[in-house]
């Protein structure tokens, strides 16, 4: 039986010894060079006194040397703990309020987040990424079994606390058994890995993973022709990422060589999914829906989302829900679930997708409070809140109306922003848009450089109907910068 994702790392270093494992840059690392580091490093941490159980912070970009620490850390069963490298001193703080580190592992660079906060100086142990050594004894290692928590991240938490996303071993590789299975990988792909997880999962499979020339930070400040090379110079075949990056990609001009792209983390409307069908010449382009959750839950291609021929208002197609996960649609509702079945809604009725299976995440780490409101135990099973609202038709599939807590009333009819969103898309010269109320007015917000008494006409002959228009640069999420950060956008209109 397969305890944990490292076995599986050194079963492919057994298998695949000289095969490149990650490339980054002019680095390269091979399964069995790798294999034979993550030993030595894990040596290394036992030295240092972190051991099985302890919560290990770390802040390393995202290189060769980040996978040899992590799976050290997954070796030896300690919890690796990841907080977003944009997070401010209050989101850090909050993290560490949450989860409580032994140890502190970081680049040089990332030591003065020990001027900026006093909870990270309060960590114990701290280790310099590349000064990490071989130590001459060799210490014995209890290896981590399925229950063991490997990874704990946090949610965005644009409001309120972070939630902490508790990731055991089991849940990692159920995962990645689910991902496998419908991702497909061939053993000899070459995939560019925008995401760090997904590193992890190719890791898994054997296949090579090309880190691309950019700052995770920044995905839509990607320098095209660095990626670009990336791609030409290691005979990339598939890639992993964020919309935004290959719209950003796309802008480059019409792109050849790779076979299948998956983007993730965002939605991706029509007006999207046309441009990136049209410059990735001969590539299959697949959108995955999920969150940090449950990934994935459905999944579509650009083909078969641009040649459904529904209306703007039924809402953003997303596929079919995956074999491997249960799908209920639930009254939407802004308090805690106590009675799961009287909230069923029935087929084309809208509300809260529900999911659960073996790769939804169980539960939150020290935080009581997301865990009672996210989390649903029904008949001995754990079901998750995505908070996000849609429906399933009678053809079983999935349709987005946006997140749950930014629909609003409107002349007794509750509005929900997507149909409006991916409708302000369609009109020629729209980067991007989205529809609030705040008070009793109906607010368009606009990315555009259309003058606005004309952008204004051109909405009203095409029946929208406001209160305000504004045109303004829309905040994204800072994770993917892909999806609009609504409640920024709400705090700059007010």
């Amino acid at each position: 039986m397969t305890n944990n994702i490292v076995e599986i790392l050194f079963e492919n270093a057994e298998k695949y010894p000289n095969k490149l494992a990650i490339i980054h840059k002019k680095e390269k690392i091979t399964y069995k060079k790798l294999a034979q580091d993550v030993k030595d490093y894990a040596q290394y941490f036992l030295s240092k006194g972190i051991k099985k159980g302890d919560n290990v912070l770390i802040f390393v970009p995202m290189t060769i040397e980040l996978y040899k620490i992590l799976s050290a850390i997954f070796y030896i069963g300690a919890t690796a703990v990841f907080v977003d490298a944009w997070a401010d001193k209050n989101r850090l703080d909050q993290a560490l309020t949450i989860v409580h580190c032994k140890a502190f592992i970081a680049c040089p660079k990332a030591f003065v987040l020990k001027l900026m906060s006093k909870k990270v100086r309060d960590v114990g142990i701290n280790i310099m990424s590349g000064t990490i050594r071989n130590p001459k004894s060799k210490r014995p290692i209890e290896p981590a079994t399925p229950d063991t928590t490997a990874l704990i991240t946090f949610t965005t938490g644009s409001t309120g606390l972070p939630k902490a996303a508790k990731r055991t071993h089991e849940f990692l590789l159920e995962q990645h058994y689910v991902l496998k299975k419908h991702l497909a990988p061939n053993i000899n792909d070459v995939d560019l890995a925008s995401l760090p997880v997904f590193v992890l999962h190719n890791l898994a499979c054997g296949t090579t993973s090309v880190i691309p020339d950019f700052n995770p930070q920044k995905p839509s400040d990607i320098i095209p022709e660095k990626i670009l090379n990336d791609i030409k110079n290691n005979n990339v075949t598939t890639s992993v990422g964020s919309p935004r990056f290959y719209e950003k990609l796309a802008e480059f001009g019409k792109i050849e060589g790779l076979k299948k792209i998956f983007t993730g983390g965002a939605p991706v409307f029509p007006k999207s999914a046309k441009l990136l069908q049209e410059k990735f010449i001969d590539c299959d382009v697949e959108i995955v829906y999920g969150s940090t959750e449950a990934e994935p839950i459905a999944s579509i291609s650009t083909k078969e989302l641009l040649k459904f021929q529904g209306d703007v208002k039924d809402g953003l197609y997303v596929g079919k829900p995956i074999d491997d996960i249960n799908i209920k649609i639930i009254k939407s509702s802004n308090e805690p679930i106590e009675n799961f079945e009287s909230t069923w809604l029935l087929v084309g009725e809208i509300g809260e997708i529900c999911v659960e299976g073996k790769h939804v995440l169980k539960e939150y780490y020290n935080s009581d409070e997301a865990q009672k409101f996210a989390k649903i135990h029904y008949q001995g099973q754990v079901w998750h809140r995505t908070g996000d609202a849609g429906y399933l038709d009678n053809e079983g599939r999935l349709f987005l109306m946006g997140r749950v807590k930014n629909r609003f009333v409107h002349n007794n009819k509750v509005v929900y922003v997507f149909p409006i969103e991916n409708a302000l898309l369609e009109v020629d010269g729209v980067e991007i848009g989205t529809v609030l109320k705040l008070g009793e007015q109906i607010i368009f917000a606009v990315e555009t450089k259309i003058p606005q008494e004309k952008l204004e006409q051109e909405l009203k002959t095409r029946g929208f109907e406001f209160d305000k228009l504004v045109i303004t640069k829309i905040p994204r999420d800072p994770r993917h910068n892909s999806k609009i950060d609504y409640d920024k956008l709400k705090r700059i209109l007010s």
